[in-house]
């Protein structure tokens, strides 16, 4: 009987585990899946940033006429590592200043162009500039997503893997805790069958003591 609970007992401990690990990897790609979600969803937040403020500041160059000024952002924004190039359009479309290694429209949005021309990777964001309500140009920016994705990817995964760590450290310290409390929990259980039929006899016979003196 008491072998017949150890195994039961030890079988739902089993199940347990692989319950928990089956949780534990569960949760572990769903929130790799997250992350991958929220890495473009961050990308497109940061590239539409970038380019208001960019935006923000050319339309005040431009109105004011300071070429200069708007020259010096360009080549700031096509100096940044995440910034394929630049270009500033006025009302009409045509270019005003843009970087020196500036894509062609044709091949930033894929139009006619053949496959190995194709600008893999940069992702093109215009914005209208204004003053005074009145619209006086556009800017365009191509931004390197895959650059930014893996900025972003290589600081997730240092999360992960410090996350996984985490949960080596505690399956550990779960292995160790129950290898001594199961350690602890059979010493007690010996030292109850053993001293069982001892308490058994010492009982029986203060039965056969009472029993007696109730006779007489």
């Amino acid at each position: 009987m008491a072998k017949k609970s150890f195994v039961i007992f030890r079988t739902l401990q089993i199940l347990a585990i692989c319950v928990l690990f089956s949780v534990i990897i569960y949760q572990l790609i769903s929130l790799q899946n997250e992350s991958n979600a929220i890495r473009y969803q961050q990308t497109e937040k940061f590239a539409y940033s970038l380019t208001n403020l960019a935006a923000a500041e050319a339309s005040r160059y431009l109105a004011q006429k300071k070429h200069k000024d708007l020259q010096l952002l360009i080549d700031d924004l096509s100096n940044d590592p995440i910034v394929r190039d630049a270009t500033i359009y006025d009302e009409l479309g045509q270019i005003i200043y843009q970087s020196k290694t500036a894509l062609p429209l044709p091949i930033l949005l894929k139009l006619g162009v053949q496959k190995s021309q194709e600008a893999d990777g940069v992702i093109p964001y215009i914005a209208e500039l204004y003053s005074d309500k009145t619209k006086i140009g556009y800017i365009r920016i191509a931004l390197e997503q895959e650059r930014i994705l893996s900025l972003i990817h290589d600081y997730q995964k240092r999360g992960s893997s410090i996350l996984v760590f985490l949960i080596l450290l505690a399956f550990i310290t779960g292995l160790i805790t129950m290898a001594v409390s199961f350690r602890k929990l059979d010493i007690i259980y010996q030292q109850i069958i053993t001293d069982f039929p001892i308490v058994l006899e010492h009982a029986k016979k203060d039965v056969l003591k009472l029993t007696r003196l109730g006779r007489k």
